[in-house]
């Protein structure tokens, strides 16, 4: 049965309300829904019939009774319910599955904006008033994102109870999510019927260009929405209170900005506004605009330490880039804001950035958590997601560009040391990075990082690898360090039987999440290791966001933790386990990453990211039996 057969839209609506009911009706209730008689509702049926049979479905009547839906392929019947007529993107239309009920429920008491009895949600969703009971929990849980209660009132019903500035910020992820597109729409123009959007474009266009405010097209179009959600508000005189917003950071620009603005609005929609109300568009106007130069060290301060512990953990130093660390600082002067008030923001890249780029993602969380202590709020996964995108690039200019360091130790003096360096930098300008010359003396008591050491003098290293050449630098020499540097290059190379091994690989018919976990920490540490700390902090980095990377694939590991040898154990899982409450996993990787090998776990995200990425190759794994089958599917990426 396609969309198409179901002809008439009243056919449609008494199929979509059977289907929510899920339980008989009567004629009469549906006759007096739709506007039309029993017999009506009774001759339609005879002819929606014999369409819903086509997939094995049925419309059954029992006399005295009513009409119930005898569903076979479910599937046909929301292909039927769903297409364009339905106006599934219109936030009106009542929702046909239970999970949509909640975002509905929110909806209405948000543009109702009064209390609203329960026997009206009842009758509005053709459910019953004990179902509206359990949707209000869920309902409740949603709520408390943004601190919000649902207030019952004996007699009167529910609304929605908390402050304006949390009740703007709900209205609009609910009745205006965030839009992808610069332009303003249909939909919006509708819905802010009585508020003239296209003026509210001129005149924010026009003071972001005379105040020299910087903001993306989207952004603009973000913020002439955010107004138009305090002109309606305004209009049914809810206001912000002076409480709501004392804390907001701005600059002169900014502020002058906002009041032309609200002075320009005033005018042009005939409504006054309070004077708290201009720190409602100052928040939105300073949460959007980036700036090329400023004073204040504070975000300097506050990406330095993201550094830190991004060295810390992981071994890499973005300190040093100067480009990166500025982006990075204006990024987060107008996000503070945004993170403060926990504004509503939308990452339209955060899902690829989680499959493709998860260790670009691993940093962003390093900053996350960074930021929460430095500023005592949550961050969001989308503002994770925009702080990924400069690690990103932090990491391939680390890619592309990283030279490998070298210790040139020279026992024979000043002379022969000079000409060993000048040689070395000559013949290996592109590959190699002399961190230091040294005699044999200061090489025993100096401590200086390096990838390898070329050395005039035998070495008992227990350090670094070493190389021993002439102070000339023959053609011998040459070849050796050449070979050296192809070998250190590789280094970070997965050796996939050193890091994938049999007695850490199992396949399971369990279908819990934790049983899975625990098993595979069980498997590393009898083999001894990992610490004690490992399933603490593997347990801790789950909750901060769940590990599924996507393509049924998930790669669990700790924040932090005592690991002996790098190593992956997996568990190939044919039924599939819930990992985040959405998305299901089939192989389960557990990252366990050497203490002084952080900068390995790059590489490895890498393998998986080309995992995810390939369909084929995921498809084989999942179906794996063993071991050696697991290792041939892996040869082929």
């Amino acid at each position: 049965m396609s969309a198409s057969e179901l002809l008439l839209p009243r056919w449609k609506k008494i199929v979509h309300m059977l289907y929510l009911r899920m339980s008989f009706i009567s004629g009469r209730e549906l006759g007096e829904a739709l506007a039309v008689t029993p017999r009506t509702i009774r001759n339609d049926i005879k002819a929606i019939n014999p369409l819903l049979k086509h997939a094995g479905n049925q419309i059954e009547s029992v006399p005295g009774v009513g009409y119930h839906l005898i569903v076979e392929d479910e599937k046909a019947i929301q292909e039927a319910l769903l297409d364009n007529s339905t106006g599934q993107s219109n936030m009106n239309i009542v929702p046909m599955f239970a999970e949509g009920r909640a975002d509905y429920i929110i909806r209405y008491l948000l543009l109702n904006n009064n209390y609203v009895k329960l026997e009206t949600l009842a009758e509005e969703l053709f459910v019953s008033k004990s179902t509206i009971n359990s949707d209000i929990l869920e309902v409740k849980e949603k709520l408390k994102e943004y601190s919000l209660t649902v207030e019952k009132r004996a007699g009167y019903g529910i609304r929605i109870s908390g402050t304006e500035l949390a009740i703007r910020f709900c209205y609009s992820r609910y009745l205006l999510a965030e839009s992808a597109t610069p332009l303003i729409t249909e939909t919006e123009r509708n819905f802010f019927q009585d508020v003239s959007l296209e003026k509210m474009l001129e005149i924010v266009v026009s003071n972001v260009a005379k105040y020299n405010i910087h903001m993306t097209d989207i952004s603009v179009k973000n913020l002439i929405i955010h107004i138009a959600i305090a002109v309606s508000r305004v209009k049914d005189n809810c206001y912000i209170t002076a409480t709501d917003l004392e804390d907001v950071e701005f600059s002169m620009s900014e502020l002058h900005a906002a009041q032309t603005i609200m002075k320009e609005i005033e005018i042009a929609e005939n409504i006054h506004f309070p004077a708290s109300e201009i720190s409602y568009i100052l928040l939105h106007l300073s949460a959007k605009n980036w700036k090329s130069d400023f004073n204040n060290y504070r975000e300097y301060i506050i990406v330095d330490k993201i550094l830190d512990q991004i060295k810390r953990l992981y071994g890499y130093d973005f300190r040093q880039d100067q480009k990166m660390v500025s982006n990075i600082a204006l990024h987060l002067k107008p996000a503070i804001n945004r993170m403060k008030f926990k504004m509503n923001i939308q990452n339209p890249y955060l899902e690829n950035l989680k499959e493709n780029y998860p260790f670009a993602f691993e940093l962003g969380l390093v900053a996350k958590d960074v930021l929460e202590t430095e500023l005592k709020t949550e961050v969001n996964e989308a503002e994770v997601g925009y702080l990924a995108i400069h690690f990103l690039y932090g990491l391939d200019k680390e890619f592309v560009h990283r030279k490998q360091k070298v210790l040139i130790v020279c026992a024979s003096g000043l002379g022969t040391s000079q000409l060993l360096e000048s040689k070395v930098r000559k013949q290996f300008a592109s590959s190699l990075d002399i961190v230091g010359v040294y005699s044999f003396k200061d090489y025993k008591t100096k401590a200086t990082s390096c990838d390898f050491v070329i050395s005039t003098v035998p070495l008992q290293s227990q350090r670094h690898p070493v190389i021993q050449v002439s102070p000339f630098l023959t053609k011998e020499d040459i070849d050796s360090i050449t070979l050296l540097v192809k070998q250190e290059g590789t280094e970070n190379q997965l050796e996939l039987e050193k890091i994938f091994r049999e007695g850490l690989f199992l396949i399971s018919d369990k279908t819990s999440k934790s049983e899975i976990l625990l098993d595979l920490v069980g498997l590393l540490r009898e083999k001894k290791l990992v610490g004690a700390d490992y399933l603490p902090s593997l347990i801790e980095r789950e909750e901060i966001v769940p590990t599924y990377l996507g393509n049924g694939l998930a790669a669990p590991h700790p924040v932090e933790a005592d690991v002996l040898e790098t190593v992956i154990a997996v568990c190939i899982c044919p039924a599939g386990v819930d990992w985040n409450g959405e998305k299901r996993a089939q192989v389960v990787f557990m990252l366990a990453v050497k203490n002084e090998e952080q900068k390995r776990l790059a590489t490895l995200y890498t393998l998986i990211s080309d995992l995810v990425e390939n369909p084929k190759a995921m498809g084989e794994l999942k179906r794996v039996t063993d071991f050696e089958s697991f290792m041939r599917v892996l040869r082929t990426i």
